[in-house]
């Protein structure tokens, strides 16, 4: 137990991740995540599927026709005093 008293109880320094990795690191845990319950539940790409194509349904067809309302136009009379 003969040492210097310096290093005793400190920590070491946090390691700190520049902007530019962080930027690199959460995507790539995100994809990691996915992948992971692609494999655990195999029926998460049909739920992918579906919802892609739910979103994306009306994309081949025409636009449905819309009315556009219309304000009424009233006349009114203001009297001055």
């Amino acid at each position: 137990m003969h040492g210097t008293y310096e290093r005793s109880g400190k920590t070491g320094k946090p390691v700190e991740l520049s902007p530019g990795i962080r930027l690199l690191v959460i995507p790539a845990l995100l994809a990691v995540a996915v992948v992971a319950l692609a494999i655990r539940q195999p029926d998460v790409s049909r739920w992918i599927s579906d919802a892609a194509q739910a979103e994306f349904a009306s994309t081949g067809q025409a636009p449905a026709a819309t009315q556009v309302a219309q304000p009424v136009r009233e006349v009114r009379a203001v009297k001055a005093d």
